[in-house]
C-alpha cells in the first residue's frame, strides 16, 4: 500500500444481498407463543417476524458475519425456551448461536473448529441436518467427509458440543443428508451418496446412487452405516418425517416423476409426481416441508414448476393398544396437487396457519392455509402402485393447474434479486432524491423495479384552508383526557382553533388569543392550556372543557416573545432581548416566573424542556441555542435553576431543538407480535436524545445522560439547503422526530440502529401527533401551503417504496437512453420457453410460468418510458435472441439516432452455438419508439457494442469491428484481432477503447486512423473474470469480476502520453507494460452494475455498484490524507477487537482473492457502535480520541455517502 494514496475509497452497502442460502422456523427469542425465521444469505443473518392479525412480515435483525454462510439449522435447545441455531460458513467452524434479546444480536454460544478456513468439496459444511430430538448432528461435505456432533448440557443448562466422530470414505459424493426422527433411540441419518471409485477405473461402467443410513450410538460413541440401498440415478432429494409418537419415522425419497417412503426395517411406498396436462417431461422435486398436527401430519413438496404436492400417510400410530407390534408401520401413501407458486429454495409453515415461502428469485411471498387441500382433487395412492416400473409406465397421472385455492397470499416481500442492471437517475428538482430503476427478476415475474427511498404514510383527509399554515398544534385539555381535544392552527397574522369530536369545527369560545400567530400551544397541570405568543403567555383554565379563568404575562415594553417550550409543569420562553424567562407551576396549576432572567451572549435560535420521565417532576435541564453556534444546557433543579451544567459548539447556528426519550431496540424481541398484551413501558427501553436541527440544512441527534446532563454519540445527517425544524411524533409504538427542511423526514429507531428516512411528498411545513377516537394511534396531523393533512404512518419496517414496471421475459441487458429521450431498451429472453403466448393470460403466467417448449427461445425487445413507468413497445424476435445494445449516431447520418441490437438465432449455451448472428439497427423516433432499419450479418455473436468516433464498435469472439452505416446493411471500416477469448465489454473516450473480456481482464487500445487499426498497448498482470466495468477518468477504470471482486486499475501517466502522441503505434506496442492497481476490494458477490452518482441531496458522488443476488453499495473517493489515515487506524484497531459470529479472520476474508488495497470497509467501521464501552474506550484512547470523536466521523462519513 503507497504511503500517500491518490485513490482510497470507503465502501459502505446501501442494501445487502436479498438471495437466501436457506431459511429456519423456531422460537429463537424464547417466546413459545412466537414463532420467528431466520434467513440465511451469502454473509448476513436476518431475523424475521410475523404479526399473525395482519398478515406483515418484517425484518427486526440483520446481521453481517463477514464470512460465507453455508448452511444453517434450527437447534432444539433442552431446558430452554430459546431455540439456538447451527451454522457452517467459510470459517471451518461449526458455529452454535443464539439471540440476544437485550442487544437485538446473535451471540456465539460455541464455535468448534472442525477444517481449514475456505471453500472446498471436502470441507463438511455444505449440508447440516440434526436429529428428531436436537441430540446430535451431521455435517456433509460434497466429497468425502462427514462429522457427526452430540449435544448436551451442563449442570448450568449450558450447551456443551462434544468432539466430531468422522464417518469419512473416499470418492464418495454427497447429494443430500437428513437427520431422522427416531423418537429416543440413537440418532439416525440418512444420506444421497454416489460411490464414483469403479467409474475411475472403468469409464463404461455405470454408476448407481445409494440411500445410506448412519447410526450414533450415543453409548459406544462412534458412528456406523447401519444400511445401504441402491436408489435411482435421478434421486435428488429427502425430506425426514415425524417419529416417536408423532408418526411413523423415515424420509421421503424424491427422484424424477417418483416419491417413494423409505425407512429402515420398513416396507417401501411409492406414488407418482403427477404432470400437468401436455407436458410430457417428469417432474423433481426442488424442496418441501413437514407440518405437525395435533394428531396427524402432512407434507408440501414443490417441482422445479413451482406445483405444490400434499403428501399423507396412512400409519399405525406408536401409541395404539391395538397395534399388535406393528405400532408405525406405514399401510399406504398417497399425493394430490395443493396449489401453485414461484419456485423456492425454502418453504416453511408457521403453527399459526402461514406458509412463507422463500423463492428462489424474485419477491419473497407469506400465504395462508384457508383449508388443507381439496377433496375433489383427484389423489394417488400407493396401494395402486406396487413398484417403480408401475409407476413410470403409468401415463394417466395428469393434473390442470389452476389458481391458488388452498392458499391466500396474505404479504409480498419485495427485493430485486436476481439484479441484471440498474440506472440512478437524479431528477432536477431540489426536493426529489435519487431514484434507482433495477432490472430483476425471471421469467414472467420479471420487471424494473423502481427504488425509493421513502416511507410510506396512509392519508386520511386533506382540507384546503384560507390561508398559509405556519405551525399546527394538536392538545388534550386534560391530563386524563385520552384522545386529543383541540387542534390550533398558527397563520402569520392570526389564530384558528378546532375542536375534535365527531366532526371538526371551529371554537368560539377557546380562550386563546387569536388576533396574533401562536408559537406553541401545551396541556400543563390537571385541566388547564398554556399558549405563548409573541406578545406573552396567556394560561387558561378549564372546567368541563369550558374556559373559566385565564392569566395573562407580558413581556416588558418593546420586547416580543421568539420562542417557547413547556412540560406539563414547565414553561421556558426566548425574548428578544436574548434573555430566558422560566416559570413552573405551583400547587393550583398557576404558572410561577422564576425571578432571576438568563441573559445569553448572542440572539437565541432555539431552546427547549424535554421529556419528563414517569415519577419525576420536571425535566431536569434547559437546553438554549444562540446565534453564536453554542449549545448551552441550564439546569431547571430548584437549588441551582439555570445555572450551566455544560456547553457545547455546534457546526453552525441552530434552528430548532428537541429532547425526548426513545427506544434503544425499536422491537422488544421477546414480545408476543399479535398478542392484546399491554405496552411495555415506554422509557424501559429508552434513551435520552437531543435531537438539533441546525441553519446549515444539517441534522443532528447526541445522547443525553439525564444523570449529568452530558452530551455523547453524535449522529449527523445533511437534508438540504434550508434551516431544519424539528417536531415530535409518535409512530408504530414508539417516539419518532420529524424533520422538515427541503424533505420531509422521519428519524425513528430501527433493531440496533437510528434510520432517517424521507417521507413520501408533499414537502410539510409543520407536524404534529394526532390522536382521536377514529384514529386512536399512529396519526398525524401536518400542514403544507394551505392544506391540512390528517394522515398515519403505519409501518417503520420497510424504508424503500418499490415500484415495478412488469416485462414480459427475463432481462438480459438494459440501454439506458434516459439522458437522451427518456427511455430504457430492454432485451429479454428465456430459452426452453414457448414463443407465442397469449397476452391476456399473463397473470396466469405469472403463477404457472410459461409453457415450456425445448430448445426454443421466447426473445423480445421493450421500449420503456421512464416518466410514464410503463412499456410503450415490445417487438417480438421470432427465433433469435438479443444479447446487447447501444445508441448509435453515424457521423455519415447526422441527427438520425439508431440503436444496434445483437443478436443470435437459435442460440445454445452450453456449449455455446448458434444458426447466425446478427446486428439489428432500429431508427428511433422522435417519440422513442423503435422501427427496423436493416440488419447486417456477422461471423460470431457480439456481446460488446458501443458508438465510436461516428461509427460502431463491436467486439465478437475476439476481435474488435468498426461498422459504419450502409445503405443496406452496416460497412465493414476495420478490424482489429487481439490476444484475449472472449470480449465482453467495452468502454471508449476520444480514441480510446478499453476492451473487457470474459477471463483475461482489461486491456487499453487505441484506435490509430493511419493504420486503420486498434493498437492493443498496456494489459492487466492478473486474469479477471470480468463483468462490469465503469471508466472513471481517461486513464482509469473500474472492474468488477465473477468472484465479487471489485478493482481499479490506471494506465501510468507516461505511457497514456505515449499512446496519444505515437501516430502509428509502434513505440508503446514495443514498450509493452501492465496496468497499475490501486485498489482492491472484495464485495463477496458478481457485480453487475456500475455507476457514478450521489445518493442524497448534496452528497458527494461515489462510484455505485449492484450485485448479481441484489446487494448494492458505494464507493466513495476519500478526499483527503488526515481522513484517509483517521479510517485506516480505526479500521486496524477495529480488526484487532472485533470478532465475527462465525470466529471468521476479517482479513482473510476480505482477501480471498486479493488482499484489500487502499480501501475501507465501512461495515466494519461501523461495528465500532455496537462494539462495548471498554473496547470503544480502548481503541479511542489508542488514537487519543474521545469515543464520541470517533462516532461523530463515522456518522459523517455515512451522511456525505448515502442515505
Amino acid at each position: 500500500m503507497s504511503l500517500n494514496p491518490d485513490l482510497f475509497l470507503y465502501n459502505l452497502t446501501i442494501r445487502p444481498s436479498v438471495t437466501a442460502v436457506k431459511c429456519c422456523i423456531g422460537n429463537f427469542t424464547g417466546n413459545r407463543r412466537q414463532q420467528e425465521v431466520v434467513r440465511a444469505t451469502a454473509t448476513t443473518l436476518e431475523l424475521w417476524k410475523l404479526n399473525r392479525i395482519n398478515g406483515d412480515f418484517y425484518k427486526v435483525v440483520a446481521q453481517n458475519t463477514f464470512s460465507h454462510i453455508r448452511s444453517i439449522e434450527t437447534l432444539k435447545s433442552n431446558g430452554s425456551d430459546k431455540d439456538l441455531l447451527i451454522i457452517t460458513s467459510d470459517s471451518g467452524n461449526l458455529t452454535v448461536i443464539e439471540m440476544n434479546n437485550e442487544k437485538g444480536r446473535f451471540e456465539s454460544v460455541s464455535n468448534e473448529p472442525y477444517f481449514k478456513t475456505g471453500l472446498r468439496r471436502i470441507s463438511p459444511g455444505e449440508y447440516v441436518a440434526v436429529d428428531g430430538r436436537s441430540r446430535a448432528a451431521m455435517i456433509g461435505a460434497i466429497e468425502k467427509n462427514k462429522f457427526v456432533y452430540k449435544f448436551t448440557s451442563d449442570h448450568r443448562n449450558r450447551l456443551q458440543v462434544s468432539s466430531p466422530l468422522e464417518a469419512n470414505k473416499s470418492k464418495v459424493l454427497t447429494f443430500g443428508i437428513c437427520g431422522m426422527d427416531v423418537g429416543f433411540e440413537n440418532p439416525q441419518f440418512a444420506a444421497l451418496e454416489c460411490d464414483y471409485s469403479d467409474f475411475e477405473e472403468k469409464f463404461d461402467k455405470k454408476m448407481h446412487k445409494t440411500l445410506c443410513y448412519y447410526e450414533l450410538d450415543i453409548g459406544l460413541n462412534h458412528v456406523v452405516k447401519k444400511y445401504s440401498e441402491e436408489v435411482s440415478f435421478s434421486s435428488n432429494f429427502l425430506l425426514p418425517l415425524p417419529g416417536g409418537t408423532q408418526g411413523p419415522s423415515g424420509v421421503l425419497l424424491c427422484s424424477e416423476g417418483i416419491i417413494q417412503y423409505k425407512c429402515l426395517s420398513k416396507m417401501t411406498h411409492t406414488v407418482p409426481i403427477p404432470r400437468r396436462s401436455g407436458d410430457r417431461r417428469r417432474s423433481q422435486i426442488v424442496c418441501g416441508v413437514v407440518h405437525t398436527l395435533k394428531n396427524s401430519f402432512f407434507a408440501l413438496l414443490q417441482s422445479e414448476l413451482g406445483d405444490l404436492f400434499k403428501i399423507t400417510l396412512d400409519y399405525v400410530v406408536q401409541d395404539s393398544d391395538e397395534s399388535r407390534g406393528e405400532a408405525g408401520m406405514v399401510n399406504s401413501m398417497e399425493i394430490q396437487y395443493f396449489d401453485t407458486m414461484p419456485v423456492c429454495t425454502s418453504l416453511l409453515i408457521f403453527r399459526a396457519g402461514f406458509l412463507y415461502a422463500n423463492c428462489e428469485s424474485g419477491d419473497q411471498y407469506l400465504y395462508q392455509f384457508d383449508k388443507l387441500g381439496d377433496e375433489n382433487q383427484r389423489k394417488f395412492s400407493s396401494q395402486d402402485y406396487p413398484d417403480e416400473y408401475a409407476v413410470l409406465s403409468d401415463e394417466t397421472t395428469l393434473f390442470e393447474p389452476r389458481p391458488l385455492d388452498n392458499l391466500n397470499l396474505v404479504n409480498i416481500v419485495e427485493n430485486i434479486n436476481p439484479l441484471i442492471d440498474a440506472k440512478l437517475y437524479n431528477s432536477n428538482e431540489t426536493t426529489s432524491l435519487p431514484v434507482i430503476y433495477s432490472l430483476c427478476g425471471t421469467g414472467p415475474r420479471s420487471a424494473i423495479k423502481v427504488l425509493n427511498h421513502e416511507l410510506p404514510f396512509s392519508e386520511v383527509v386533506t382540507q384546503e384552508l384560507p390561508s398559509v399554515v405556519q405551525k399546527v398544534f394538536v392538545s388534550k385539555l386534560n391530563r386524563n383526557d385520552e384522545y386529543d381535544k383541540y387542534i390550533v392552527l398558527s397563520f402569520v397574522d392570526g389564530t384558528l382553533v378546532l375542536r375534535i369530536g365527531e366532526d371538526v369545527e371551529e371554537v368560539e369560545n377557546s380562550g386563546l388569543v387569536l388576533d396574533t400567530n401562536t408559537l406553541g400551544v401545551f396541556q400543563v397541570g390537571s385541566a388547564a392550556l398554556v399558549q405563548v405568543h409573541p406578545n406573552g403567555v396567556r394560561q387558561v383554565f378549564y372546567v368541563d372543557d369550558t374556559p373559566q379563568k385565564t392569566i395573562d404575562w407580558a413581556p416588558p415594553a418593546g420586547i416580543r416573545v421568539l420562542l417557547c417550550s413547556a412540560t406539563n409543569s414547565q414553561l421556558a420562553i426566548a425574548l428578544s432581548n436574548r434573555e430566558i424567562v422560566y416559570f413552573e407551576l405551583d400547587d393550583l396549576d398557576k404558572l410561577i416566573e422564576y425571578n432571576e432572567h438568563k441573559e445569553l451572549a448572542s440572539q437565541i435560535t432555539a431552546l427547549t424542556l424535554g421529556e419528563v420521565q414517569a415519577g419525576t417532576a420536571r425535566f431536569p435541564y434547559l437546553l438554549v441555542a444562540g446565534q453564536d453556534k453554542t449549545l448551552t444546557v441550564f439546569s431547571t433543579d430548584p437549588e441551582s435553576t439555570l445555572e450551566v451544567v455544560s456547553e457545547e459548539i455546534l457546526s453552525s447556528a441552530a434552528s430548532s431543538l428537541m429532547a425526548f426519550y426513545m427506544k434503544d431496540t425499536a422491537i422488544v424481541l421477546n414480545k408476543d407480535v399479535g398478542e392484546d398484551d399491554e405496552d411495555e413501558p415506554e422509557l424501559a427501553t429508552s434513551l435520552l436524545y437531543v435531537h438539533i436541527g441546525m441553519e446549515s440544512g444539517v441534522y443532528a441527534r447526541l445522547q443525553m445522560d439525564p444523570q449529568t446532563g452530558e452530551l455523547s454519540n453524535p449522529r449527523n445527517k445533511y437534508t438540504g439547503p434550508r434551516p431544519v425544524q424539528l417536531s415530535k411524533i409518535e409512530a408504530v409504538g414508539q417516539n419518532a422526530v420529524c424533520i422538515f427542511s427541503t424533505r420531509t423526514y422521519l428519524g425513528y429507531t430501527r433493531p440496533s440502529e437510528f434510520k432517517i428516512t424521507p417521507l413520501t411528498k408533499p414537502v410539510f411545513q409543520h407536524a404534529c401527533s394526532f390522536r382521536s377516537e377514529d384514529i386512536p394511534e399512529n396519526g398525524v396531523l401536518a400542514v403544507y401551503g394551505n392544506s391540512l393533512t390528517i394522515m398515519t404512518i403505519d409501518q417503520l419496517e420497510n424504508d424503500t417504496i418499490i415500484e415495478s414496471i412488469a416485462l414480459r421475459n427475463t432481462p438480459k441487458y438494459m440501454c439506458d437512453c434516459t439522458d437522451k429521450n427518456g427511455m430504457m431498451y430492454v432485451l429479454e429472453g428465456d430459452i426452453d420457453t414457448k414463443r407465442d403466448i397469449d397476452e391476456e393470460r399473463i397473470e396466469e403466467y405469472q403463477q404457472f410460468g410459461y409453457p415450456r417448449a425445448l430448445g426454443e427461445w421466447a426473445s423480445c425487445i421493450q421500449t420503456v418510458v421512464v416518466a410514464d413507468k410503463s412499456v410503450a413497445q415490445t417487438i417480438d424476435l421470432g427465433d433469435e435472441t438479443a444479447f446487447r445494445a447501444c445508441w448509435v449516431n453515424f457521423e455519415s447520418r447526422p441527427g438520425e439516432p439508431f440503436l444496434a441490437v445483437s443478436s443470435a438465432k437459435n442460440q445454445h449455451l452450453s456449449p455455446p452455438r448458434n444458426d447466425g448472428a446478427f446486428i439489428h439497427l432500429y431508427r428511433i423516433s422522435s417519440n422513442g419508439t423503435l422501427e427496423l432499419f436493416q440488419t447486417t450479418k456477422t461471423e460470431h455473436l457480439s456481446l460488446a457494442l458501443t458508438a465510436f468516433q461516428g461509427k460502431l464498435l463491436v467486439g465478437a469472439r475476439n476481435e474488435l469491428i468498426l461498422y459504419d452505416i450502409g445503405q443496406k446493411q452496416l460497412v465493414k471500416r476495420s478490424s482489429t484481432r487481439l490476444e484475449c477469448s472472449e470480449i465482453v465489454d467495452l468502454k471508449t473516450q476520444g480514441f480510446r477503447a478499453i476492451v473487457s473480456d470474459v477471463r483475461d481482464s482489461v486491456r487499453y487500445t487505441v484506435y490509430k486512423p493511419l493504420e486503420n487499426s486498434f493498437v492493443d498497448f498496456i494489459d492487466d498482470s492478473m486474469q479477471r473474470h470480468v463483468t462490469r466495468t465503469l471508466l472513471l477518468d481517461y486513464d482509469t477504470v473500474v472492474v468488477g469480476d465473477k468472484f465479487g471482486n471489485i478493482s481499479v486499475l490506471r494506465c501510468p501517466e507516461q505511457i497514456s502520453e505515449m499512446s496519444d502522441e505515437d501516430n502509428h503505434g509502434f513505440l508503446v506496442k514495443m514498450r509493452r507494460t501492465k496496468l497499475d492497481n490501486p485498489v482492491n476490494y472484495y464485495v463477496g458477490d458478481m457485480p453487475t452494475v456500475f455507476q457514478k452518482g450521489s445518493l442524497t441531496i448534496g452528497g458527494a458522488e461515489s462510484i455505485i455498484y449492484g450485485c448479481l443476488q441484489g446487494q448494492m453499495g458505494c464507493l466513495y473517493p476519500m478526499k483527503s490524507l488526515s481522513e484517509i489515515n483517521f479510517f485506516k487506524e480505526l479500521q486496524r484497531l477495529i480488526i484487532h477487537e472485533f470478532t465475527s459470529l462465525t470466529d471468521r479472520e476479517y482479513l482473510k476474508f476480505k482477501g480471498y482473492y486479493n488482499p484489500p488495497k487502499n480501501s475501507i470497509d465501512g461495515d466494519l467501521i461501523e461495528e465500532y457502535y455496537r462494539l462495548g464501552p471498554d473496547k470503544r474506550v480502548r481503541i479511542a484512547t489508542k488514537m487519543d480520541r474521545l469515543p464520541r470523536d470517533i462516532d461523530r466521523r463515522i456518522s459523517d462519513m455515512r451522511s456525505r455517502i448515502v442515505y
